[in-house]
C-alpha cells in the first residue's frame, strides 16, 4: 500500500472499521460536546428560577426551586420578589454561559441549564443565599447536584434568606415521610405518603431534616405561605 494513505476496511454488514471508525467518533464526540453548552445575554427575569434570552428562549434554572410570584391575580408566595431581585443582579443584561442539564429541556420547552455568570454559579449562589432551596432530579449531574446540596446545608445551618422564616410554620414542624427514589417529600397521612413502599420509605420529625437530606416538599400539597 502506498504511503500516506489509510486502508478502509468493511465488514460485510458495511460497518466501517478501523482508522475511519475511530475519527468519526472522535468527530461526534466533538460535535456533542459543542452544543452541550453556549453563551447569550439576558434579556429578562421572571422569577428566581427562570429567565429569558435575548433570542426569547425562555431557561429554567437547574436544580433548584424559587417561591413563585403570583399571577392572575393570585398573590406572590413568600420571598419570591426578593429571589427575582437576587437573580435581576446577578445576571439580568449580562452574557452567561449555560450547560444543559437532564434531558435538555422541560415539558415546556424551556432550556434546563446549570448556569454561569463570570465565575459564579448561579444555580449554587442562589441557594447559597437562601433565596431558593435544592430540587433534586434523577436525570441531574451527582457532582453538581451534591454541590447544591451542600449550600443548601450552609444556608440552613447561617439562618439565610428565607430559611429562619419558614422554619416557624406549622406543617414544617410536623412529621415528614420522604420518598427515596423521587426525593420528594409529603406531610405524614397525605395520600401519597401512603403508597410510597417500605423499601423507598424514610421518615422525618420535621421538614427541616427532609431538606437537610435533599428532600423537597412535593407541589401538590402548596406548602409554601402566600403573602397576604
Amino acid at each position: 500500500m502506498p504511503k500516506g494513505k489509510i486502508k478502509i476496511i468493511k465488514s460485510r454488514s458495511g460497518v466501517l472499521k478501523g482508522p475511519v471508525f475511530f475519527l468519526l467518533f472522535c468527530s461526534l464526540l466533538f460535535s456533542a460536546a459543542t452544543v452541550s453548552a453556549f453563551e447569550a445575554k439576558v434579556r429578562y427575569v421572571i422569577d428566581g428560577d427562570t429567565f429569558i434570552l435575548a433570542n426569547n428562549k425562555h431557561v429554567r434554572i437547574a436544580g433548584i426551586d424559587t417561591p413563585e410570584i403570583g399571577r392572575d391575580g393570585k398573590p406572590d408566595q413568600y420571598y419570591a420578589q426578593q429571589a427575582k431581585s437576587m437573580l435581576n443582579k446577578l445576571i439580568l443584561g449580562k452574557r452567561v454561559r449555560i450547560e444543559y442539564a437532564g434531558k435538555g429541556t422541560d415539558r415546556y420547552k424551556r432550556i434546563i441549564g446549570w448556569v454561569y455568570v463570570d465565575d459564579v454559579f448561579v444555580n449554587k449562589r442562589m441557594i447559597r443565599n437562601g433565596a431558593a432551596f435544592f430540587y433534586f432530579h434523577k436525570g441531574n449531574d451527582r457532582g453538581k447536584q451534591k454541590l447544591l446540596l451542600q449550600a443548601q446545608r450552609k444556608a440552613y445551618d447561617e439562618k439565610k434568606g428565607f430559611w429562619p422564616f419558614i422554619g416557624k410554620l406549622k406543617k414544617y414542624n410536623k412529621p415528614w415521610v420522604g420518598n427515596k427514589n423521587s426525593r420528594r417529600c409529603f406531610l405524614t397521612g397525605d395520600r401519597y405518603a401512603k403508597k410510597i413502599s417500605w423499601r423507598n420509605k424514610v421518615k422525618f420529625s420535621n421538614l427541616g431534616e427532609a431538606f437537610y437530606d435533599g428532600y423537597s416538599p412535593a407541589r401538590h400539597l402548596n406548602f409554601w405561605p402566600v403573602v397576604k
